[in-house]
């Protein structure tokens, strides 16, 4: 048996499994779960879900574009000041 006059710290072990969100996954299942539900009669329920998904899907392009439209806006007006300043 060894003396020891120190005690030596060991490493810790966790059991941490990530949990990872997958959001086609989650539009995909809500799709396939519509489906079945239109084929069981609440048709006008998986209309409503169908044309807000697409919504959703629309407006996030909407957002990009102006987000693009802006951000090209901005170089124009920096082009001109720097313009106005160097060549003026």
């Amino acid at each position: 048996m060894a003396l020891t006059f120190f005690k030596i710290p060991r490493n810790k072990k966790y059991n941490y499994r990530p949990v990872y969100y997958d959001q086609k996954k989650e539009e995909r299942e809500k799709r396939e779960k519509a489906a079945i539900e239109e084929d069981s009669g609440d048709y006008e329920k998986a209309l409503k879900e169908r044309l807000q998904m697409r919504w959703k899907r629309s407006a996030g392009a909407r957002s990009r574009r102006a987000s693009n439209q802006r951000l090209v806006a901005i170089f124009i007006v920096m082009f001109l000041l720097l313009y106005l300043i160097f060549f003026a």
